[in-house]
C-alpha cells in the first residue's frame, strides 16, 4: 500500500475516533494528572495506559501557560524593570521567578 493511502486511512480512522470526557472528582483528576506528569505523558495518554491501551505518542515535555493582557504585561514589565512591551524579557523574568520559587519551595 502506498504511503499516501496509508496516511489517508490513518486520518480516516482518527476522524472516526470517539472522544470521551469524564466528570470525575477533583481528587481522581489530580491523581491522574500527577501520574501523567511523573511519567512525562499527557493526561489522555495516562488514561490510555491505565486502560491497557496503546500509547503511541512520545513522552511530552509538559508546558505551563497562562494568558496575559497588555495591561498585565506592562505591569510585569514595570515590576521586573524591563522595557514596556518587551514580551520576551517579561517571559524570561517570569520563568526565572517560577524557577526560583520552585527551588525555594524544595528547601522548606
Amino acid at each position: 500500500m502506498s504511503d499516501a493511502k496509508e496516511k489517508w486511512l490513518r486520518q480516516e480512522n482518527a476522524v472516526r475516533a470517539t472522544q470521551m470526557a469524564f466528570d470525575l472528582s477533583s481528587e481522581v483528576q489530580k491523581s491522574i494528572k500527577k501520574q501523567a506528569i511523573d511519567q512525562e505523558l499527557t493526561p489522555s495518554d495516562m488514561i490510555r495506559k491505565i486502560l491497557g491501551l496503546d500509547v503511541k505518542s512520545k513522552k511530552t515535555r509538559q508546558r505551563l501557560s497562562f494568558n496575559l493582557n497588555d495591561e498585565e504585561i506592562a505591569q510585569l514589565a514595570t515590576r521586573f524593570n524591563v522595557p514596556n512591551g518587551d514580551k520576551r524579557a517579561v517571559k524570561q523574568q517570569v520563568a526565572e521567578l517560577l524557577i526560583a520559587r520552585t527551588k525555594n519551595a524544595g528547601n522548606t
